[in-house]
């Protein structure tokens, strides 16, 4: 202490004139006999002489030059026993002396042994190579022998508290082997299970490394640590194995004398407020094994805040050797209340908030010099917006009744962490017509929370050949001003044939056939915008029926390999244009007796498409004879007269008109080829019938007789013949006949007889 300093008020200031006060280390020392140890004296006062008494005496070495009067003597044990120490430290005033009994405890370990010859092995069981950190690194003979104590200065020093790497290395790798390491931590001369610090069993790996950890309260002192490899799924303990080596090293647990280091946090000198709790800001200490050690702190002294004063501390901290540190002095100052109100905001000084996200105020607590909360008296002034990238601050100020002042603050950041995204095709799957340009830009549609499109970054990887047909794969991705990166996407691009073949009509889109013709198709011709016109099929829907008169449609369907479709449409009309014709049965001329009613001989219509019955409504037929009295043609002059036919076909085609010629002869007159009354040439009877008609000519005939039934549409029904010289009555069957009325033909020669029969 110099001068007035107030930090010397606790010093003991001893005078000079002192005897030595002895001390040495105070615990006891386990070890074996060929440990080596140091002894020193730490006394308060160096003394002039020094005297050791190591009992029994004759298992003590003093080595290194040193003996009893050396004041840090090094000595070796060499039996297994427990030594007493004695010093006395003498100096020009006194002597002082101290006794530890039993202070040292000497053991010896066994030799272990090995049941089977090594050589018997592969040569990759054994220990090639041994490394402990801090003094072990040693390569020693890796098969023989069986045991060996390996000494001279392949040794290793443990602290406590420590990690320490081990390392065992065997010499190949063919053959699996046991690996095993003990330290006999409690220096008892055995190896026990809770000794063991590597258990590598059956493996064929060349090295082994584990971490020892070395207990903060392991005694100090000298032992051994054991390594023994066996072959695996053999005999291992620390004592027999079955075919392998064991080796021992000398490891020693020594006392770490250096004293860790302190620092003041904050100044020497420092001010608090009157009735307010004082917290010391404390030390930083290191130690040169443990590290920071602050927490090891120890405060001697007291501040007592309910005065106005100064107070006196003392920092030390210890290690877990015992090394004190280096005392350090602060002077606290106990003051009046001069700070003002304080202010203190809740939560971090810097806040983040995500854009366009609504900010929540943690908030702050105010109070005055007096510990009265005032916060509702903050005044907040701010210049946050939410709405756009950057950063801000919210400053807190409070003015107490005294017109101090005290602010805060807080940095809010409006960042923007939101990845980006992209609008894609329904299900991923984009279609692209073959042949036609892509832009791969706009498939995907970017979006961001904030940034616009402008400053979003699309990438992709990946191509698309638009000129043949197959599914492609482009790997999307997104990048938005802030460096947000979107979550990648992948398209499933499809380049198709969306479009349709071109199908052309060849001919005429109407065609005209005539009914009963045949039709023939002049087809379609194809082409399409990527398939040759030789792969599309052509499907036609629809026929055309030339017997039957209509409309018909035929749709011709093209398809493409693609499957797109066109069609095209014809319209094919199948008509009747032939003209029907009246058929007059050979009857053209007819000589007609004057005075006689005119029966028109049946006539036959015909036509390619419509039949007799379906056109015989549409026949007209002119007449040139007079009527009689009851409304029939009859020859009422003589002379020549007409009768016209003609037809229309249900197509209105027309037919040319037929004539017929009546030529009326004079009353009486029979000629050639007069149609005259059947009645004087045949019997006919009966009429009406069921059927059954017959025939009996009235005289013989120069010509056979030809019968001919036709029904009112002039179609033949029957025909058949009677001999001119036949007299016998004839039978005419109509039984198959329909009901109805028929006209009766006879002809004989140029002769015609007419009659009308009825069926019934």
């Amino acid at each position: 202490c110099v001068g007035s300093d107030t930090s010397c008020k606790n010093v003991l200031f001893l005078p000079t004139t002192t005897k030595p006060v002895v001390r040495f280390d105070a615990d006891k020392i386990q070890g074996f006999n060929t440990d080596t140890f140091w002894f020193t004296d730490k006394s308060l006062f160096g003394p002039s002489v020094w005297k050791w008494t190591m009992t029994p005496a004759a298992s003590v070495q003093y080595l290194f030059g040193t003996s009893v009067n050396s004041r840090n003597p090094i000595v070796r044990f060499t039996s297994r026993t427990k030594f007493t120490i004695k010093l006395v430290a003498t100096n020009m005033y006194g002597t002082d002396s101290l006794i530890k009994v039993d202070y040292i405890n000497i053991g010896a370990y066994d030799q272990p042994q090995c049941l089977s010859d090594i050589n018997l092995a592969d040569g990759s069981i054994g220990i090639s190579r041994v490394t402990l950190q801090n003094g072990i690194d040693t390569a020693v003979n890796a098969y023989n022998p069986c045991y060996q104590m390996v000494t001279g200065l392949q040794s290793a020093n443990m602290y406590r508290g420590q990690k320490h790497v081990l390392t065992i290395t065997r010499p190949g790798i063919s053959s699996p082997m046991d690996r095993k390491a003990w330290i006999d931590f409690n220096m008892d001369g055995l190896f026990t299970n809770d000794e063991l610090v590597m258990n590598d069993m059956n493996k064929t790996t060349l090295s082994k490394t584990d971490t020892i950890i070395i207990s903060a309260t392991q005694n100090l002192g000298g032992t051994r640590m054991r390594v023994g490899v066996t072959y695996a799924g053999t005999q291992l303990n620390s004592s027999v194995l079955f075919l392998g080596v064991f080796r021992d090293y000398i490891v020693s647990f020594p006392r770490d004398t250096v004293k860790p280091t302190i620092a003041l946090i904050n100044l020497p000198t420092i001010y608090t407020e009157i009735h307010k709790a004082y917290v010391d800001p404390g030390v930083i200490a290191y130690d040169n094994f443990e590290g920071n050690i602050s927490a090891k702190l120890e405060i001697l002294g007291t501040v007592d805040t309910s005065k106005v004063g100064p107070n006196y501390l003392r920092y030390i901290v210890r290690d877990m050797y015992g090394n004190v540190s280096d005392t350090l002095n602060r002077t606290v100052y106990v003051i009046l209340n001069q700070t003002g109100p304080t202010i203190t905001i809740n939560g971090a000084a810097s806040m983040y908030v995500e854009v366009y996200h609504k900010y929540n105020e943690p908030g702050f607590v105010a109070k005055d010099n007096q510990g009265v909360d005032i916060t509702n008296q903050v005044v907040t002034t701010s210049n946050l917006d939410t709405s756009k990238l950057g950063v801000y601050s919210n400053i807190y100020t409070i003015i107490d009744a005294f017109g101090f002042t005290r602010t805060a603050g807080r940095a809010i950041t409006v960042g923007d962490t939101t990845r980006p995204w992209l609008i894609t095709p329904l299900n991923n799957i984009y279609t692209q017509q073959v042949g036609s340009a892509i832009d791969l830009s706009k498939i995907v549609i970017p979006k961001d929370n904030y940034w616009g499109a402008n400053y979003l970054t699309l990438s992709w990887t990946g191509t698309v050949d638009v000129n043949n047909v197959g599914t492609y794969y482009v790997l999307y991705n997104i990048r938005d001003n802030s460096g947000n990166i979107g979550n990648e996407v992948v398209i499933e691009i499809k380049v198709k044939d969306t479009k349709p073949p071109v199908v052309n009509l060849n001919g005429l889109d109407l065609m005209f056939v005539e009914v009963y013709d045949g039709f023939i198709d002049p087809w379609v011709s194809v082409t399409d915008n990527y398939w040759a016109a030789s792969t599309v099929s052509v499907m036609r829907k629809g026929t055309v029926n030339t017997n039957i008169l209509g409309n018909y449609t035929l749709w011709y369907i093209a398809t493409d390999p693609s499957g797109n479709k066109d069609s095209v449409s014809r319209e094919v009309r199948v008509r009747d244009t032939g003209k029907p014709v009246v058929n007059l049965l050979n009857i053209t001329d007819i000589n007609l007796p004057r005075w006689q009613v005119f029966v028109d001989p049946p006539i036959q219509l015909v036509d390619n498409y419509n039949s007799d019955a379906e056109m015989r409504s549409s026949l007209i037929i002119s007449n040139s004879l007079p009527k009689n009295a009851a409304g029939n043609y009859f020859g009422g002059g003589v002379g020549l007269f007409s009768v016209h036919y003609k037809v229309k076909d249900l197509s209105n085609n027309e037919s040319a008109v037929a004539k017929r010629n009546i030529n009326v002869l004079p009353e009486g007159t029979s000629g050639v080829g007069a149609v005259m009354n059947i009645d004087k040439l045949m019997s006919v009877y009966p009429n009406p019938s069921t059927g059954i008609i017959y025939m009996r000519l009235a005289d013989v005939q120069s010509e056979d007789v030809q019968i001919t039934v036709m029904d009112m549409l002039g179609k033949e029904v029957l025909h058949t013949s009677i001999k001119g010289n036949n007299l016998q009555t004839e039978e005419l069957n109509l039984q198959q006949a329909p009901k109805g009325f028929y006209l009766l033909k006879v002809q004989t020669g140029q002769s015609i007889y007419m009659k009308k029969l009825q069926v019934n």
